[in-house]
């Protein structure tokens, strides 16, 4: 069962690619979490050097544009 798309969530991806020192350490983390957060999260992550701040501030836009406006 996929985990919730939260900042704490971001933070803790976020740490295991700063601990990863080769290239399988890396695709572990990928493996590990791309059916919670997909390539795009994670490419923006880690390739990109996204922050998480940045990260939570599109994930929160992106649900305010999901939710319908009668809600």
């Amino acid at each position: 069962m996929p985990q919730a798309v939260t900042k704490d969530l971001f933070e803790k991806i976020d740490a295991e690619f700063e601990e990863a020192k080769t290239a399988e350490e890396v695709r572990t983390v990928f493996k590990r979490y791309y059916s919670d957060l997909g390539w795009k999260r994670l490419c923006r992550l880690f390739v990109l050097q996204y922050g998480v701040d940045e990260l939570w501030l599109a994930e929160e836009e992106r649900s305010k544009k999901v939710t319908p406006k009668g809600e």
